[in-house]
């Protein structure tokens, strides 16, 4: 059995015990709405209270507040934190932020994960708008991680994980102490600009109120730690489930953007239809077909026309909102379908009834507004009487702004998140629509989970070596929550050749790099260009017809980074497929460059010959490497002879 259990110091503080070191020191904070603080360190400890893996630690104040901690080391052997705050009189209680847990470096340890300057911080971003990375850094005051972060060295990978795994009322962060270079906080009720807030977190009131619990997770193997908190979460609340496979298809946003129109969305389905799928861009003989943003100025009867024909030919058809951002420039604009109503009255205000700042240029809906639900619920029963079968929901994270909601229950941004989510997920629960509807979110924050089939986990990308490189670091950290947290991890659509705001064409390596990666993501695979011109046709059909390449996305196997990437992204990543490894690598660097693994650091077994699925030719082991030469961005697809 593992030894891993909690202890109390005399003052204040606990200490996590892992098979015989001492891994972490940690103390509580509580902060009563009023601007009274409470520190464990600092309180009387009045009760203590041991029994199996747990132990609750009582603190008191003079002037009648009372922290709770609980620590406990769960049946499956993960240690856990909450906090709570309540009153000794019987009072109620109010606060914006609880945190479980101040981590620092044990007393008289010398781990080198504390000790090390190269020690690196997985900062988390909240969601992916406006282009936002992920990034492994070296621990700085102030410096902040969304939900969970993983402290790891990258020689050793050993790793330090503290995440939350409670998503109904808080935002939840990592922050490293403005007053301790080597202490990180994990703190429930974090609203700030890394949020898109400008309101402050909102509060939790009543007779105890309680943090949300993070887990702490100790290894060899940081990589191992994110796939285990991505089961630890899924056990709590699991992926929407999806039965009918990879969609293969195309969205219409890169090589259409505002052109999109009704005929080029027809003459897009034909070629899918006839030119790519029979040559195997194809997942059990269905593509889609997806609009994106701009899709209304089709008529409606044009538009299910449109619709019943890709339906008569075997083909799905996908459509777009974004429901919680209201992109429009009259607030005084009367909604549509309700009468009398203006979109005034369902924009989120602060605690001053101002309207929020738009965000990514939209003003936040209040999704608990009666008129919103209204609205919402007209267009999303007008996607199933059209007999749509996907739908793209856009800018999720409007939905989770801190502000002052119709319904005063909901009393934070995460709350009212996930009653909108819960909202949109009954529109379109097949009991309803007839059928599977695939919900996919995109701009969504990581959590809450467990709504949508799919969430891109990359802002917008297209098809430069820059796009390649920004999927490849979401890759690179967020592969682990494909199949944990959503049933697919969307790597956003695959320009082949030239989205609308980019100033030249891709090349073919440009175009075969950002190919893979949405291949190894796990995946979504939606290409998109404009097949007006005869050069978008020809580079779809050199690249989406090899049926090997295919059936690695096709898998729903999401590839594992086998380095980190710092601020960027790894070169190479694994997978094992029906028994066989894969490996690709990848380039976005100009000139000829060396793209190496050793197989034993990457897990993998030695003395093996690979295919490449892209060119044919075949690569052993050399010197305890495998290599190969890359010019320019572009990919390499290796498996298992």
């Amino acid at each position: 059995m593992k030894k891993i259990f909690w202890t109390c110091t005399e003052n204040g503080t606990f200490e996590l015990h892992w098979e015989g070191k001492r891994i972490l020191q940690a103390y509580a904070q509580a902060f009563h709405i009023d601007g009274r603080r409470m520190d464990s360190r600092y309180s009387r400890l009045t009760d203590k209270v041991e029994e199996g893996g747990r132990l609750k630690l009582t603190f008191e104040r003079d002037d009648d507040l009372i922290l709770t901690e609980e620590l406990e080391v769960l049946e499956n052997h993960v240690p856990v934190a909450k906090v709570s705050l309540s009153s000794s009189e019987g009072n109620g209680v109010e606060t914006r932020c609880l945190v479980p847990l101040v981590v620092q470096e044990a007393p008289e340890t010398n781990e080198k994960l504390w000790k090390s300057l190269w020690s690196k911080m997985l900062l988390v971003p909240y969601d992916n708008t406006m282009w936002l990375r992920y990034e492994a850094v070296p621990l700085r005051a102030g410096r902040k991680s969304y939900d969970l972060t993983v402290l790891f060295q990258e020689d050793t990978r050993e790793g330090l994980l503290i995440g939350a795994i409670d998503f109904d009322f808080w935002k939840n962060g990592l922050i490293c102490s403005a007053y301790d270079a080597k202490s990180i906080c994990a703190v429930s009720g974090l609203a700030d600009e890394g949020s898109h807030d400008t309101e402050e977190h909102g509060s939790l009131a009543g007779k105890k109120v309680s943090s949300s619990r993070f887990v702490v997770l100790y290894g060899t193997d940081y990589r191992e730690l994110l796939e285990k908190y991505g089961d630890l979460v899924a056990e709590e609340t699991r992926p929407l489930e999806w039965n009918e496979g990879v969609p293969f298809g195309f969205n219409s946003w890169a090589g259409l953007a505002f052109r999109l129109n009704a005929d080029n969305y027809q003459k897009t389905g034909k070629f899918l239809r006839e030119e790519l799928a029979p040559k195997g861009y194809e997942n059990k003989g269905v593509t889609y077909v997806n609009l994106d943003a701009c899709w209304n100025t089709i008529p409606e009867e044009v538009l299910t026309a449109r619709v019943k024909e890709l339906h008569e030919n075997d083909q799905r058809a996908g459509i777009y909102d974004a429901p919680f951002a209201f992109f429009g420039k009259e607030p005084d604009a009367e909604i549509p379908g309700i009468a009398g109503h203006c979109f005034n009255e369902i924009l989120l205000r602060d605690s001053k009834g101002r309207l929020l700042p738009r965000v990514d240029g939209a003003i936040p809906y209040d999704v608990t507004h009666p008129l919103w639900k209204e609205y919402t619920r007209r267009k999303f029963n007008d996607f199933v009487k059209w007999d749509f079968d996907y739908v793209k929901v856009d800018f999720m994270s409007h939905g989770g702004m801190e502000g002052v909601h119709y319904d005063s229950s909901v009393r934070t941004g995460r709350q009212a998140l996930n009653a909108a989510y819960q909202f949109i997920d009954e529109l379109l629960k097949p009991e309803k629509t007839g059928k599977p509807f695939f919900i996919s979110l995109s701009i969504a924050p990581l959590f809450p989970n467990g709504y949508g089939h799919a969430r891109r986990f990359s802002c917008d990308a297209f098809g430069t070596a820059e796009d390649v490189e920004y999927v490849l670091n979401a890759q690179t950290y967020a592969w682990w929550q494909n199949h944990r947290l959503y049933a697919f991890n969307d790597p956003d659509h695959s320009c082949l050749l030239k989205s609308f705001c980019m100033d030249r064409d891709s090349s073919l390596g440009e175009a075969r790099a950002r190919y893979t990666a949405s291949v190894i993501a796990g995946t979504v695979m939606m290409l998109s260009d404009d097949y007006e011109r005869e050069e978008a046709k020809e580079r779809s059909r050199i690249l989406t017809g090899n049926p090997e390449v295919n059936k690695v996305a096709a898998s729903r196997v999401a590839f594992r980074p086998t380095e980190a990437g710092g601020t960027s992204a790894s070169h190479c990543f694994t997978a094992v497929i029906d028994g066989k490894q894969y490996i690709a690598m990848f380039s976005w660097e100009t000139g000829e460059q060396i793209v190496e693994l050793d197989p034993l650091r990457a897990g993998l077994k030695t003395g093996v010959s690979y295919r490449e699925l892209w060119s044919g030719k075949t690569v052993q082991e050399k010197d305890g490497r495998i290599s190969w030469n890359i010019k320019d961005c572009d990919a390499a697809l290796f498996k298992e002879e």
